[in-house]
């Protein structure tokens, strides 16, 4: 969860990396496993938007 809302947040696969102390590969690597599980492509700015989404839903139900 933690590299996937970076990732939202940034919008950037190297700035995410920074932030999480992870080399990008890594980043991109653990981002290719959620789009695969997620079934939704990342890369896309509808799947970004998708799963944006959901992550502002889950903090909202989360409160």
């Amino acid at each position: 969860m933690e590299t996937l809302d970076t990732y939202c947040a940034t919008g950037s696969l190297r700035r995410a990396a920074d932030l999480l102390h992870l080399h990008h590969s890594s980043v991109a690597r653990r981002l290719e496993q959620i789009s695969k599980t997620l079934d939704i492509d990342l890369t896309a700015p509808t799947g970004l938007t998708r799963v944006r989404l959901a992550l502002t839903a889950w903090r909202l139900l989360d409160d």
